[in-house]
């Protein structure tokens, strides 16, 4: 007796399958959306997964598929351009503003899994902004593993690098502020 076999699903057939998953398969608690996006974030060189998966960090998105969405762009993170590490870094620090405890601790969470020392500076900076405890420890915890991951020294070299940056941005929107505040006087 022959069985009906699915065929198999190369990269693009897998990111199609479970992007029509995320548009057709409604269920409790987006539990089967959740899972799909859980498939996008291990399709991890692809530009169009990470784009599906940025859909759904959108405000307006169920919050169980959104805080399955923040926590897949830490996983898809390791496979992806210097760009699009960008873009992510940029999307979770912008969510990290939020003040929902569980989209807190989601962003926590998908940080915790970059190598890259802007991680570390987003949850340094999370973990000073909010008044919740239990907050402040999943960041303070997500720094170590990225700490761990990068290698201390590296870690510290980059955390340098982001910190002069900022510091040369700092003073370049000083410098802006004064020159209006001169023209407006």
């Amino acid at each position: 007796m022959v069985r009906n076999r699915r065929p198999f699903y190369g990269g693009e057939d897998v990111n199609d399958l479970l992007n029509h998953i995320l548009q057709s398969r409604k269920g409790w608690n987006e539990v089967v959306r959740a899972g799909a996006i859980g498939g996008l974030s291990q399709l991890k060189t692809s530009p169009a997964a990470l784009e599906s998966i940025l859909t759904y960090t959108a405000l307006g998105t169920p919050q169980p598929l959104r805080l399955a969405a923040i926590r897949a762009l830490g996983a898809i993170s390791s496979g992806q351009t210097t760009d699009k590490l960008t873009v992510i870094l940029e999307r979770l620090e912008t969510i990290a503003k939020e003040t929902f405890f569980l989209t807190q601790v989601a962003v926590c969470n998908a940080l915790g899994q970059i190598e890259n020392a802007k991680a570390i500076v987003i949850l340094q900076a999370l973990s000073d902004r909010t008044p919740d405890g239990r907050v402040r420890r999943v960041a303070e915890e997500a720094v170590q593993k990225v700490q761990k991951k990068l290698g201390s020294e590296k870690a510290i070299q980059e955390i340098r690098e982001e910190l002069e940056k900022m510091k040369q941005e700092n003073q370049e929107l000083k410098s802006r502020l004064t020159k209006l505040e001169a023209k407006n006087s």
